[in-house]
């Protein structure tokens, strides 16, 4: 009987804490801030949702396409996604580690320009170094003379693989390197002052200790490079690498088949997921830095003389060589020489387009981030939470993907929304928004979790209103990072390429698309001139968030 009575307890408790939880989340669902929430975080996501839909529905062509080119396209992007990843990593963790916790001539300038490639959109490095190929054909007439001409063709789709990876790499390698320093500089010191204690070399100390710390860091920024390399347009347009993203182009708008170009959208996502998945699993159970007293206090660099400051410097200075000061005297000296036949009276106009799309875009996008995160910690809904992250996906999807969603979403509402919705701004800023939450959520979230959630269950307590919380409690805590978050959606609102091309308004233009059309058009030189410009405009706030970095950490 007492062990009928203690389940029967136990049964009854289960009971009431169910009762409440129900309770509780009906409560969630019946206010305004939640159904909001959960109204908005569903418009972020149907747009995934509606490609993913024709992941599995027939199309016309689509045997057609999977027989000839699905192959293609999956292998050369897999190819694309290793290369980039292994040499982004490769350059972000040597470098990260040796402006961390080396001292050498030139660290401290290292230290900040290493991040300065994030600039230079893609495409614009690929323009840069658009006669690369060209310079290898010594090689190729070589093999042609010596050997044979298939064996040139072979060669010559061989080698765009490996140009095209060094050109993405020299340019992105800065996500991992941006983590991969602050993992460095501020994880597990007592773990690594144990280890120079028991007298491990930096090698040693680096491999057992440093790197498997720093492993989640730098596995987030890695993705970040994956998702940056498959989103690519302009670049693997230009060097001809065949991936999904040129094959959605080419099959929607050169072939006119939208349906094939649909299935390939949702192959690509599935990659996507299966991508994230890996991410999930090697990210699992572990932590971005250690912790207990004297974790965030930064060991003793290794002095490096002779020899090894040489290859040091050596080793930060080819990077940024080649990922910023070549493609900017490049561009810069185009710009000089092509200025006069470019300038003109709808430059300005150019100008204020892009400026006028990536500020709303920033604004719109830190506004919605924030009321997303601050309903879901504030009213502490796991629904909520669920809703959040269907909504920040599409950072994960290619801009090339998220508008051909937001494309079949607009058609099928055209007959109710017919002024707002057809090839309309609104439609641009509410692609650039779904594409970049998660730009802006993150931080947010995180910033909100570290400084607010105990003074926001202070205010429930008190019987504070959640309109006044969010004013003068939130709000004033996250000013920083609400302005970083903004930035951060600026710069790469400015940078994106392929969605502004799908869904721009008619007539409207801005730096990237007017970049895109001159090189469409054989006129490299003469896209400096934009190209330049958006350099001009993204350095300043790039500068600004690595130094707000280093303050933090």
């Amino acid at each position: 009987m007492g062990i009928v009575q203690v389940g029967l307890t136990a049964l009854t408790s289960k009971a009431d804490r169910l009762s409440r939880f129900l309770k509780q989340e009906l409560y969630f669902k019946l206010n305004g801030w939640t159904l909001s929430a959960l109204l908005l975080g569903f418009l972020m996501f149907l747009p995934i949702a509606e490609v993913l839909w024709h992941l599995t529905e027939p199309t016309e062509n689509w045997e057609h396409l999977r027989k000839t080119v699905l192959g293609k396209y999956l292998i050369g992007s897999v190819i694309l996604v290793l290369g980039t990843t292994l040499l982004s990593v490769l350059v972000g963790v040597s470098c990260a580690w040796l402006v961390a916790c080396c001292e050498f001539p030139g660290r401290k300038f290292f230290e900040w320009a290493l991040v300065l490639p994030l600039a230079i959109p893609t495409f614009v490095a690929a323009y840069a170094y658009f006669d690369l190929m060209d310079r290898l054909t010594p090689l190729l007439l070589w093999v042609r003379l010596n050997v044979s001409q298939s064996a040139m063709i072979t060669l010559a789709d061989t080698l765009v693989y490996p140009v095209t990876i060094v050109v993405l790499a020299s340019v992105l390698y800065p996500y991992v390197y941006l983590v991969g320093k602050i993992a460095f500089s501020h994880q597990g010191t007592r773990l690594i002052e144990a280890a120079q204690t028991l007298g491990h070399r930096p090698g040693s100390v680096f491999w057992r200790v440093a790197f498997p710390l720093a492993r989640p860091a730098i596995v987030a920024g890695t993705s970040l490079v994956i998702m940056e390399t498959l989103n690519d347009y302009g670049a693997v347009l230009h060097f001809g690498v065949p991936t999904f993203t040129t094959g959605i182009f080419r099959t929607w708008l050169s072939m006119g088949d939208l349906s094939g170009a649909l299935s390939l959208a949702a192959w690509l996502m599935l990659l996507i997921l299966v991508l994230l998945l890996i991410e999930k699993v090697l990210r699992s159970g572990a932590k971005y830095h250690d912790v207990g007293r004297g974790a965030g206090r930064p060991f003793r660099r290794y002095p490096l003389e002779n020899t090894k400051a040489v290859l040091a410097v050596f080793c930060c200075l080819l990077p940024l060589i080649f990922g910023f000061m070549i493609p900017l005297a490049r561009i810069g000296l185009w710009a000089v020489l092509t200025a006069e036949k470019v300038l003109d009276s709808s430059f300005p106009k150019l100008i204020l387009n892009s400026l006028g799309a990536a500020s709303l875009t920033g604004f719109t996008t830190v506004v919605l981030a924030l009321v997303l995160a601050f309903t879901a910690r504030y009213f502490k809904s796991e629904a909520i939470h669920a809703s959040n992250r269907l909504a920040i996906l599409g950072y994960s999807i290619p801009g090339s993907v998220v508008a051909m969603g937001i494309l079949l979403v607009s058609t099928q509402l055209n007959y109710a929304f017919d002024w707002i919705l057809t090839g309309s701004f609104v439609i641009l800023i509410f692609a650039y928004v779904t594409r970049f939450l998660a730009v802006a959520w993150h931080p947010i979230d995180s910033g909100m979790e570290k400084s607010c959630d105990q003074l926001n269950d202070a205010s429930r307590a008190l019987g504070t209103s959640s309109w006044r919380s969010l004013l003068k409690i939130n709000m004033p805590l996250l000013r920083n990072t609400l302005v970083a978050a903004g930035l951060l959606v600026f710069i790469d609102t400015m940078k994106e390429l392929p969605l502004t091309l799908i869904l721009r308004p008619f007539n409207f233009e801005t730096l990237s698309t007017k970049t895109f059309d001159l090189t469409s058009q054989a006129q490299i030189p003469e896209s400096s001139v934009p190209a330049l410009c958006i350099i001009m405009v993204v350095i300043l706030p790039v500068i600004w968030l690595n130094r707000r970095m280093e303050v933090r950490t």
